[in-house]
Parts: structure tokens; sequence; C-alpha cells
């Protein structure tokens, strides 16, 4: 059940979306549902609220429609103000969007999102737009407000391959490609006898746009038009293969990319080329790491598993949780399920997904469960949603650990073979984690954290500030503050993991921060305290974090000496062997 506030222009609910939010409304939300109010009075707003507020609700046969994440819902008033496009891969997609139209309004919509279903259905639930005719169909039978669900890229749509003119499908329609068919499957639904017969019509279409993506496959794979469409001396083949039709309510008016600058878009692109984009549709991809270690995205199907019992996997070290399988559709018993028929061991330890501070956490377990799957003799699948954070991370962290391979070797290799980016801190983090584990309070070597101290209580330019501690020589010397402007004065001092206590000194006088962790000694003396690093745990619990504080602390990636690789290694495998290898759970 999705909740709506129909509005005069637009409101939204989504799943998951990345489309930019209006800062010029408010808004109020409730129940998974986001209501976007103009400018008004606090009572002016409620009274909106409850006069405009209606429950919609996206079924198809009593079974509640589910929206992906890369998916969002909005109520848009008629005229929509959007220019849709027929694409040659089967999408009807957003072409541009008319200036001061309602989804330009709407601040949500954005060229290049894919039309998935309308709520055009008699029964008042949802249709899904398969064809260029379904479009016209939801065009010409919605009256007043009606609801989209659309589908935002993975990746930024190229909007500067496009033009507000139509001019790209002339080549479909002005007779200089004909297509004859007698397969009614590779047609629109507007073309279909409307009874059954033992024989099958046949059909001469001059406008690919009466064809379904099946006719343009179809079409494209004639030496004739492939030719014309690969001939660089055209002026539209580099457009032809993108663009079949395009549709809209009105034509009158200026149709534009939405409310920024194309060259700013267009500059944007160029910077983020060479970024990774998860697409999830493209089904399960993944890498050969070593001859018992492949790394990749998640299994979505059965299929996938009969692909990774082909190449001999026999055991998956799977980091998503149960929600975040839910919300991309997975059927997690039925994947398991499978993977007992195909003798694959299926092995859930779950990280939440871009979070780095629980990464540093688990990863010590991870690599433990991977260490110990090895020892069995498993070939081992590690993934995660994307293939691109979680799961390379394992793998690295165990060659760095395990293997003793130097961490930037470790990071070149796996990301040489397998497209990821793997948070590298968050690996450092958990390595001086582990060594410290080994050192029990031992604050000998050289440093591991960059920390910045601030003092910010009551002081201005011309005051004299200092750090001291007993890291500076046992509280015997120290180290001079730099004014940062206002009240604040920093100073940045490399320290190895542990527990320390300081003070400034403020124009001669010592004294503590009450903005800051303090504690008290045994002569009773109030001082500042931070705790530097963390200490793996093979149960890891929020409670062991460091101490939360407003000092920034930044770990040091650096080559390890011959101490700590030995305490490393040592590390790594006690947390290893303390997982039961029966249970593959703490012991």
């Amino acid at each position: 059940m999705a909740l709506l506030c129909q509005l005069p222009h637009s409101s939204v609910c989504s799943s998951s979306f990345g489309g930019r939010r209006s800062d010029r409304s408010s808004s109020i939300r409730g129940g998974g549902s986001l209501v976007r109010l103009p400018k008004c009075s606090p009572r002016a707003r409620k009274a909106i609220a409850r006069k405009n507020l209606v429950r919609i609700s996206a079924m198809s046969n009593e079974t509640p429609y589910k929206m992906n994440l890369n998916e969002y819902m909005v109520t848009l008033e008629r005229p929509l103000g959007i220019r849709f496009a027929l694409s040659t891969d089967g999408r009807i997609f957003v072409h541009s969007l008319m200036k001061g139209g309602n989804a330009e309004k709407s601040r949500i919509v954005m060229v290049g999102d894919a039309l998935k279903k309308a709520n055009g259905a008699p029964d008042g639930g949802f249709t899904e737009i398969k064809d260029f005719k379904d479009a016209e169909m939801m065009l010409k039978n919605n009256k007043g407000s009606f609801s989209l669900v659309l589908e935002r890229p993975f990746s930024p749509y190229p909007i500067q391959h496009l033009h507000p003119s139509a001019v790209y499908h002339t080549l479909f329609n002005k007779g200089q490609v004909a297509f004859a068919t007698w397969n009614k499957n590779v047609l629109a639904k507007d073309l279909y006898s409307d009874s059954e017969a033992n024989g099958k019509s046949g059909f001469a279409i001059f406008s690919a746009k009466f064809l379904q993506s099946e006719g343009w496959m179809l079409l494209s794979s004639q030496g004739s038009v492939n030719s014309l469409l690969q001939s660089h001396s055209h002026p539209l083949a580099k457009h032809a293969h993108e663009l079949i039709s395009t549709l809209s309510e009105e034509e009158q008016g200026e149709w534009a990319y939405g409310s920024f600058p194309l060259e700013e878009y267009i500059k944007a692109l160029d910077r983020a080329k060479g970024e990774l984009y998860y697409n999830h549709s493209l089904g399960m991809q993944f890498s050969r790491i070593t001859d018992s270690i492949y790394v990749g995205s998640c299994i979505q199907t059965e299929t996938d598993v009969q692909a990774l019992a082909k190449i001999g996997i026999t055991a998956v070290l799977n980091f998503q949780s149960d929600i975040e399988r839910a919300n991309w559709g997975i059927n997690s018993a039925s994947i398991n399920d499978f993977c007992r028929q195909n003798n694959i061991l299926m092995v859930n330890y779950p990280i939440r997904e871009v979070d780095s501070l629980d990464l540093r956490k688990k990863l010590p377990f991870c690599v433990g469960l991977l260490l110990r799957l090895l020892r069995k003799n498993f070939r081992i699948f590690v993934t995660c949603t994307t293939g691109f954070d979680r799961s390379p991370a394992c793998v690295i962290a165990y060659l760095h650990w395990i293997q003793d391979t130097a961490l930037h070797a470790a990071h070149n290799f796996v990301t040489g073979l397998h497209p990821c980016r793997p948070d590298r801190a968050a690996i450092v983090w958990a390595t001086w984690d582990l060594i410290a584990m080994v050192e029990n309070g031992n604050q000998g070597g050289p440093p591991t954290h960059a920390v910045n101290f601030v003092w910010s209580n009551g002081c201005g330019e011309g005051d004299e500030v200092c750090l001291v501690g007993d890291f500076t020589n046992n509280w015997k010397d120290n180290i001079k503050a730099v004014y940062k402007g206002g009240s604040k004065f920093e100073v940045e001092h490399r320290l190895r993991h542990g527990k320390y206590h300081y003070k400034f000194i403020v124009n001669g006088q010592w004294r503590h921060s009450t903005a800051l962790p303090v504690e008290s000694d045994e002569r009773g003396n109030v001082n500042n305290v931070i705790r530097v690093g963390d200490v793996a745990r093979i149960r890891p619990a929020p409670s062991h974090l460091q101490i939360k504080d407003r000092t920034s602390v930044k770990v040091i990636e650096r080559p390890l000496t011959e101490d700590e690789r030995f305490m490393l290694a040592f590390a790594a495998r006690r947390i290893a062997f303390s997982i039961c290898p029966i249970r593959l759970a703490p012991k």
C-alpha cells in the first residue's frame, strides 16, 4: 500500500530515488509518504494537507505493487508537461520537460526516467506500460490527476545526445524503411486482430513505433538498415539507434531537460567518467580472483545458482541483509533452497551497505569466515548487492591479513581483476584494530592515526593556546595550537592507537575542555580523555566503539613494521579460530 497526497501540481511516494528535492516548499512526512506543500502559514499548511489527503492503493489483482529501490511514484495534474520517447530497446522514457509544466515544477521527474506503470486500469489499479500504444492510451484515457511509476536509470542519462525536436525518428516514419511480418508477437497491441484465426495476418509497416522490442531487434538485424545506422556519414546515424518516436499531450511550448543548464550537466557527466554504477537489470556479475575465490554482485535467480554450480562454486559468503534482498525483489528462500539442491553452502553475514563503521567492525569476522571456508576446501563466491564494496573489501583484507600481502598490492590485484570501489579506509581502520587487540594497551611504535584536537571555549585572536598530555613527553612538553578563526584553536598530532589524557594551556592556565569527554585521575585532576582507534572483537557491539566526541581522528595508511605484520597475522587467525567450523558462528 502506498500513501500519496494529491496536490495542485505533484506529490511523490518513493522507495528510493536520486532526484533533486525542492528547497522552496515545505514537506510533511508520515507513514512512508512525502507531501509537498507551498509556502504559507503553519495553520494554512495543515488545512491544505487535510483537504488534499487522498489514499491511493497501488494494487493489481489484490496484490500490492512493490516498487524496486530505483523506482518512484509521482502524481501529476494534467497536462503533465512531459514528452515521452520510444527507444529501440523498448523503453518508454522521459525525453524532455516543458518549461513551467507540472512535471518540471515537481522537481522529481528527470529526463531519462523510464515509464513503468500508470494508474489507468478500469479497477483503479496500475497498468504496465509495455509499448508505444500503452503510452498513447494512458495519455488519452486519464483525465485530471493520475499517478505514474517511473524508474530512475542506474547511471546519469546522456542528455547531450537528445534534442528537443522530434527529427530523429524520421528515418522510420518517411517510408525509408519497410517492415513486413506475419508474426503478431512483434507488433504493438493496436495491430492485434480482434479474433484469433488459424492463419496469420501479414502487415507491411512503415513506422517502427508500431513494433515491440522484438520487432526492432529483427529490423536492426537487416543488412540495409544496419548499414544505414552504422554509416557515420549519415546525419542521423549516431541518434537513430536511440529513438524511434516521441509522444506528448501538447507540442506547443518550450521543451527543456529540467531546471539546470545543459552545459553544467555535460561537465558533470565528464567528471563522472570512470565511476561505477550498479545496474541490477544486468543480472549477476562476477570475477575470478583465485582458484578458490570469486567476487561478484548478488544472486538474483535460480539460474544464477546454476551458473555458479557450473564453475564449481561450493559455498557462498553473502553480506546482504534480508531487507536489502527484499528491496531488490530477491526471493531468499527460493535461492537458499536451490543452493541446497546444488550442494552449495549459503553463509549469510549481513553488513550495512555504505556504512564504513559497520564494515570496520565486522570485517575481521568476515575474513575469519572466509579463512574457515577455505580451510574446508570450499570454492567460495563472495558477494554483496553490487559487488563493488563489501565483498571485494573482504577479499582484499584476507590477502592483506592472512596472505601477508601489502595493502596497496592486494587492493591493486583485486581491483585489476574485478571492477569495484572497496572502502580502503575501513580496511586500514580494521587493520589497526586487530593489531591493538594483540598489543593489549602497549602504545610503543609508529603512529597509526592523525588526531585533530580542538579548543573552542571562549578564546580569540591574540590568545595563546597549547596542547599538553601524557603523549607529549609525559606532560613535560606542549604543542602550540593554530588559530582558526572565531574561538577555535586546533592542533593536529599523530598518535598510536590507545587511550590518552590531555589538557589545554590557555594563556598560561591549565584547563580542560567542557565540550569534550573528561576523566579524573587518581589525584582528582580532571583531564580530557580520548580513545584513538578500537580493539577488534569476535562479537562487536556499539558500546565497544571509540569514545564519541568532536575530536576528528583520521586513520594513517602506511607500510607495516615487521612486528606489526606478525601481530596482524596472529590477530586475524585468532579471530578465525574463534569461529566454530560447524556452525560458522562465534564459539
